[in-house]
């Protein structure tokens, strides 16, 4: 499923056109494809692991149909099929009913194998009269028959490819394939991004030149030196920058010429390491993953090559210091170099590589301003870590899965009999079949169950709201309860890693644990924030950015009538309903501020007439009616969308307000889905991108204000758009003042940024 969305970029660079129709199974928009080519004169050759899709096969279409891997394939033919499986391609689907498909788990008759369909469907032509005449079998196979017959016709059912989709593809209008210069180049970015060298390899070896001269080959010769890092002063004399790697247990720095000194790094190391840079700039490769115990060679750090990769491309997956370096024309070697001697000397040329282009893409500021400083901070901050409840997180698990048990029990009464809730396979025979609940979308697989299905029928029967509160609690406890328990040190402080190098658009997330997701809005959610508490003696500050998002969506667009109800102090979401559903803002209750709340944030993330019909179970006509009137009332607001997505088209990438650069290929798809897809990241990145430059930047300023300021008051978390702080209880006041106006400070936008300020001694009560 992480995979899916990756496909399409993928295929489009080859050149493949994509298409999709929302509710139906790919093989029946291949099969309307298929057929719609072959009566405008084309020949179809369809490529597949689906033997269902041999029910196609005419004399304009053939299928090679895959078998162990891609390179086993056979071309089915009419006469291949009836050769194969002795039955005309049109009988397949009554052929598959009987025997079944068990890549799908799809029962057929018990009993019966392809040899007996076959002759059963040749003597009797369709399923339905092999049915017709089960009594005329051997009572075994009639047994079979009378009892699976439900079973068959199903699967038949299933089978059946449909040949009447709507599909946004002409056949005549696609284009030819073509090994050009770009795409070999299309074909080289989308390679680099995912990582597949031998791919990128191949490219070369069939002759195609890249379209971008190479980058000149740098090759460095190192001759690894072991040396105590006591006697580091001496060979850095004179040295203003060196590059330091710890990998294996081993350290190393890449100094001047083709040397590398090296050691191993035990307890005691960090200190004259540390003493050894002292007046010297660091460069590294992932400053951040750093051992702790190196805190204090973290202020020297200069340059981090692998934030400058990822400013430099941030569409990448990846960005591994060998492959990045290869890529940049830059490799190493050495007799028995350990890897720690290779990373060094490979981060400080790359450095060198990766500082004009940092500077030619307008990229400087935003790196040395808010990036490079960031790893300090981001580095502190997992090593302090925060303090956590296990004993209050032990009695939260147990209300959670007392109530979680109520009701599994609640449920199966409904259901009228026990079933696994947590089986998709197993729900949706109890919600559909059972039951007799309206099915919504029915794959080869089985109903889904997913979060939108279960909201469509959420009034359907009492059992649904159960469910969806069962999930919410149970997804909570393998989530959070059972999980963070482990994961705290001996002093009980849970240390997140902090991913700085990952979302295209900048923002910060976690792992190992994700604490960005702990749910807010849900009373047991909010409990799990009490777990989160500060040191004896000391307490928590939480300073939480006040609609960003939406403010700089009033900035950027420039529109008049929301600077004014910032200005004002209005509540932002009253204002907008008030606007769109034409009435004062003192009768707008809480539903019609809750859809215009999602009117606000749906126009940030390019939401659909769908998207929000759906989120707020509302017809698709009023939910269009609402963007449009949404868009009507603030038309500066749809001039900044549609310059936005015209630059970005002619530009092919947008700028957040503090320069970072996000490519938007996507507007350049092939079809209109990607296109669609391309407008909605251009204006998303740009209101999005830049608050996460903000929350950025806010950090470093107020992790240096705090200091300053001569506080111990340290940050522990960033949570969107919110920051949490620790500080002894005769700072705390002083400390959220500090942190409050490095935030403010952090743009100068209008309207002008607002921060809401909390202080108690658990996350949940400074939050409140």
């Amino acid at each position: 499923r992480e995979q899916k969305p990756h496909f399409v970029p993928l295929m489009e660079a080859f050149g493949f056109v994509n298409t999709h129709a929302d509710g139906f199974e790919a093989d029946d928009v291949i099969g309307t494809l298929a057929k719609q080519a072959a009566a405008a004169g084309h020949e179809v050759l369809i490529l597949t692991g689906d033997r269902d899709a041999l029910q196609l096969v005419d004399d304009k279409i053939t299928v090679l149909a895959t078998g162990r891997g891609v390179t086993d394939v056979t071309r089915y033919t009419a006469e291949k099929v009836a050769e194969r499986y002795g039955i005309t391609p049109a009988q397949m689907p009554d052929f598959r009913g009987m025997v079944g498909d068990t890549s799908d788990n799809l029962p057929g008759v018990r009993g019966i194998g392809e040899k007996g369909a076959a002759q059963l469907i040749v003597k009797y032509g369709t399923l339905d009269e092999v049915l017709a005449h089960s009594a005329d079998q051997t009572p075994k196979r009639r047994e079979a028959l009378e009892t699976d017959a439900d079973n068959a016709r199903m699967t038949r059912d299933l089978a059946v490819i449909r040949l009447d989709v709507e599909v946004d593809v002409d056949p005549d209008e696609v284009p030819v394939l073509a090994m050009d210069a770009g795409r070999v180049e299309a074909l080289r970015e989308v390679f680099d991004k995912y990582e597949f060298s031998s791919l990128a390899r191949r490219l070369t070896e069939m002759g195609s030149e890249p379209v971008a001269a190479p980058v000149a080959a740098a090759v460095r010769v190192i001759r690894p030196v072991e040396v105590a890092p006591e006697d580091l002063g001496f060979l850095l004399a004179g040295v203003q920058e060196v590059a330091l790697a710890v990998v294996d247990g081993v350290w190393a720095v890449a100094v001047p010429g083709d040397e590398v000194a090296s050691g191993p790094f035990n307890e005691g190391t960090e200190v004259p390491l540390g003493a050894a840079f002292v007046g010297r700039g660091l460069v590294c490769h992932d400053a951040k993953a750093l051992p702790r115990r190196l805190a204090d060679v973290m202020p020297a750090l200069r340059w981090d090559t692998l934030v400058a990769a990822y400013l430099l491309e941030p569409r990448r997956r990846g960005y591994p210091l060998v492959e990045v370096a290869a890529e940049a024309g830059l490799a190493v070697e050495g007799d028995d170099a350990p890897p720690a001697a290779i990373a060094a000397a490979l981060s400080a040329d790359l450095a060198e590589r990766q500082r004009p282009r940092i500077e030619a893409e307008g990229l400087e500021g935003l790196y040395r301003d808010i990036e490079l400083p960031l790893v300090a901070v981001l580095a502190a901050m997992e090593r302090v870590g925060v303090k956590v409840d296990t004993h209050r997180l032990g009695e939260i698990a147990g209300r959670v899965r007392d109530r979680a048990d109520e009701l599994r029990d609640a449920i199966w009464e409904h259901a009228g009999g026990e079933f696994v809730i947590d089986s998709p396979k197993q729900l949706g025979q109890v919600l559909f079949e059972k039951l007799g609940l309206p099915t919504f979308r029915k794959g080869k697989t089985g109903y889904s169950t997913d979060r939108q299905v279960l909201k469509l029928l959420e009034l359907k029967h009492p059992i649904i709201g159960l469910i969806s509160k069962y999930r919410e609690l149970t997804k909570l406890d393998s989530t959070y309860l059972s999980a963070l328990p482990a994961l705290v040190d001996g002093d009980d402080r849970l240390h997140t890693t902090f991913n700085q190098t990952v979302a295209e658009t900048g923002r910060l997330s976690s792992v190992n644990p994700n604490l960005q997701n702990i749910p807010v809005r849900t009373p047991m959610g909010r409990e799990i924030r009490g777990a989160f508490i500060a040191e004896d003696g000391w307490t928590l500050v939480s300073c939480d950015y006040s609609q960003v998002e939406l403010r700089v969506m009033a900035h950027c667009s420039g529109e008049p009538t929301l600077k004014d109800a910032f200005r004002r102090g209005d509540d932002v979401h009253r204002a907008t309903a008030a606007e769109v559903f034409g009435m004062a803002p003192a009768d707008v209750d809480r539903s019609t501020r809750d859809r215009a709340k999602a009117v606000n944030f749906g126009i940030i993330y390019g939401i659909s007439d769908f998207g929000l019909a759906e989120q707020l179970s509302i017809p698709r006509n009023e939910a269009k009616a609402y963007i449009e009137t949404y868009l009507a009332r603030y038309p500066r607001v749809r001039s900044f969308i549609d310059t936005t997505i015209a630059a970005a088209t002619h530009d092919g990438f947008v700028t957040t307000l503090f320069g970072r650069r996000r490519p938007i290929p996507e507007l350049a798809g092939r079809t209109q889905q990607q296109r669609q897809l391309g407008e909605r990241l251009a204006v998303n990145t740009i209101i999005q991108g830049s608050a996460a430059d903000m929350i950025k930047l806010a950090m470093v300023r107020a992790n240096a204000a705090l200091a300053d300021a001569g506080l111990r008051a340290r940050l522990i978390l960033q949570i969107h758009d919110e920051l949490l702080v620790e500080a002894p209880l005769d700072e705390a006041a002083a400390a959220a003042e500090v942190v409050r106006q490095a935030m403010i400070g952090a743009f100068d936008l209008d309207p002008a940024l607002a921060v809401d300020v909390g202080i108690g001694d658990t996350w949940l009560e400074a939050k409140s």
